[in-house]
């Protein structure tokens, strides 16, 4: 990483309302805070700003006795892909039996390019305390591109083409606070049939880490074909599930990770939390309820009740529908939940076992007939990967396969809204009893007379879509004794009632060319929200971007008592900020985690060229001088704080 990169951790601090009273520990020190502000980093405007990532921001507290104090802000790298931490290498993608994947073979076993592979992009991070121990486990989402094995001239895209990986880095925190990554392990997905396209996660109340695994496989698709990615990991080349290839039933699931012992991790997927394109599963701090976004277009919303708190492995799944209120300013919604089903981990994943196929749950037409029902949904992953209407009918005795197995084409077929596009991720103001929920981009479906032959139109978004196709925070009210549309109540003190616009992002302003010429939506307001994570002692909403019309992608602080929303940093060129995640204190000092994501990516800076070209900018070496490894760090050098409200000074 650059010394440019003085990152956000004291900004953190910064995003404290200036209306409530805080206080701020540094070693065993503990002082009276009244005021805590901090100053915007700007975007940047030269090459070499707009190739790194960077902060110039400052964390200004107030003392009680009037006087102030700055604090830098700083970021560490823990490690980057390919580095040796110990005995293992950052990011590096393994096999079923844990040794380094060595080529990428097609269905016929003739190698497309060769490894070892390291993944670029690091996503969700827990820090998990167990006494003196210190261990972070962070999952890796996706490697970006590599020379073809035929031609060295050619690159290859590896987005999902791969197995995934997570890994478990032992810490060592020094006095001054700061952390350094002594050892770093696999953890493997042996007992799991491997990790497919892992996105956002957090740590449970329970001191675990889990995440979500995203785009899952389209079973209806994998029935009759190979479902090559996860098939390198299990060594099974070019084999259906039929045949003893990887199952697509395997994948799309909440997996779970607990450090059993200081070394050794046990690793649960909960086919019991239902199958999605599972950004995250953000559990509330009941242990009991937990909601997921669901990633792509024409997605849901649930809801997963566990029957006993801190444990995911049984319980009740619901999904929202939504009566719209309002369609202007992003919209207001009310909230009624369907109950899809209850069910534990292991029913559902003995159906898998003994091979349940899309065929034995739902009977299919391509035109409308007696008994079926319309279903326009994401479908997930497949070798046409299109949305589509179908037509459904689930089959005798089969609805709780349908509601865990199926559970976005189940949810549509139960009346639920499924119009949502690329819900990301989720977070919760607890003291508050507030769901914060990322819409990524808002289009499509979501936007009034634009739902085309889908058979519902639940939302109906007024407005510029130039505006709302950057992005929209939603906000829900949660509480208790709320019922289901059948009449029951529903067991949880967490529900979400209703949803309503938070942060709005908006198309660039004519008059805004001093910098960001290359960005489609304005440069200083959020775009395309996707990682958020809320830190209860700081009341601070975080929000990272994962923006096509951000050329450089920012992390925000929104403060939910002032309501001020500021710039904290600045990524590389084609980067994406990921794994949000706040320390509020740790031995008297504060920490917010976040990773550098495929910076510099093909995918991901390909459309700025021709824009690039025309300015006379050599597009080429403008992206050579990107580093484009991922990077997993944290913000530090804060000490630890406390927002108190004014309501209980």
């Amino acid at each position: 990483m650059h010394s440019k990169l003085n990152m956000m951790s004291a900004a953190v601090a910064a995003a404290l309302s200036l209306t409530a009273c805080s206080v701020f520990a540094q070693g065993q020190q503990v002082l009276p805070v009244t005021g805590i502000e901090f100053t915007s980093t700007p975007a940047p405007k030269t090459a070499a700003e707009q190739q790194t990532a960077y902060t110039t921001s400052s964390v200004v507290v107030t003392l009680a006795n009037g006087a102030k104090k700055t604090f830098p802000l700083n970021y560490h790298v823990l490690y980057s892909s390919g580095d040796n931490v110990g005995d293992w290498q950052g990011g590096l993608i393994v096999d079923n039996t844990g040794k380094p994947l060595m080529a990428m073979l097609d269905d016929a076993g003739n190698a497309l390019t060769y490894g070892p592979f390291y993944a670029r992009s690091p996503d969700a991070n827990s820090l998990v305390v167990q006494g003196d121990a210190l261990n972070l486990i962070t999952h890796f989402e996706y490697d970006t591109e590599t020379p073809s094995a035929t031609d060295p001239n050619l690159m290859v895209d590896l987005y999902g083409q791969l197995p995934m990986v997570m890994q478990r880095a032992e810490l060592k925190q020094h006095r001054d606070g700061s952390l350094v990554a002594k050892e770093l392990f696999n953890v493997s997905m042996h007992d799991v049939n491997g990790l497919w396209i892992p996105c956002a996660g957090e740590l449970t109340p329970w001191n675990t880490h889990i995440g979500g695994e995203e785009y899952e496989p389209d079973a209806r698709f994998f029935a009759t074909h190979p479902l090559t990615p996860m098939n390198r990991f299990l060594g099974t080349t070019g084999l259906t599930a039929s045949q003893g290839g990887a199952n697509a039933y395997n994948y799309g699931l909440a997996t779970e990770v607990k450090l059993v012992e200081h070394d050794k991790a046990k690793v649960t997927k909960h086919y019991a939390m239902g199958r999605l394109a599972n950004e995250l599963a953000h559990v509330l701090p009941d242990g009991r309820t937990a909601y997921k976004g669901d990633d792509g277009r024409d997605v849901i919303l649930t809801m997963f009740v566990a029957d006993h708190a801190n444990d995911m492995s049984a319980g009740t799944i619901y999904a929202a529908q939504l009566d719209q209120t309002s369609g202007d300013n992003g919209g207001q919604f009310n909230l009624n939940w369907i109950k899809l089903g209850h069910a534990n981990d292991a029913e559902i994943a003995a159906m898998v076992k003994n091979g349940i196929t899309f065929a034995d749950i739902f009977e299919t037409s391509s035109v409308p007939a007696d008994g079926f029902h319309p279903v326009y949904v994401y479908t997930g992953t497949n070798g046409v990967n299109s949305n589509k209407l179908e037509y459904l009918k689930v089959k005798a005795g089969m609805e709780k396969a349908a509601a865990f197995l199926e559970t976005r084409r189940f949810a549509g077929y139960m009346g639920a809204t499924a119009e949502f596009t690329k819900m990301e991720g989720e977070t919760s103001n607890n003291a508050d009893k507030k769901l914060y929920i990322a819409m990524s981009y808002v289009e499509k479906a979501m936007l009034a007379g634009s739902n085309a032959d889908r058979p519902r139109d639940d939302i109906r978004l007024s407005g510029d879509g130039k505006d709302l196709t950057c992005g929209i925070v939603y906000q829900s009210n949660l509480t208790g004794g709320q019922k289901d549309t059948d009449g029951n109540m529903i067991n949880s003190q967490w529900v979400a009632k209703d949803m309503d616009a938070l942060i709005l992002g908006a198309k660039k302003p004519a008059d805004q060319t001093a910098y960001g010429k290359y960005d489609s939506c304005d440069t200083d307001k959020m775009a395309n929200p996707d990682n958020v994570k809320y830190s209860e002692a700081l009341r601070t909403l975080f929000i990272g971007e994962d923006s096509g019309n951000h050329m450089n992608n920012f992390v925000w602080a929104y403060p939910v008592d002032s309501g001020k929303l500021t710039r904290i940093a600045t990524g590389r060129f084609g980067q994406e900020w990921t794994g949000l995640a706040v320390v509020d204190n740790l031995n008297g000092y504060s920490y917010v985690l976040s990773n550098v994501q495929h910076p510099g990516a093909t995918s991901d800076t390909a459309k700025y060229k021709p824009l690039m070209t025309a300015d006379g900018i050599d597009y080429n070496a403008f992206r050579k001088a990107v580093d484009e490894r991922g990077a997993v760090g944290y913000y530090g050098g804060l000490p630890a704080i406390q927002v108190v409200p004014a309501k209980v000074r």
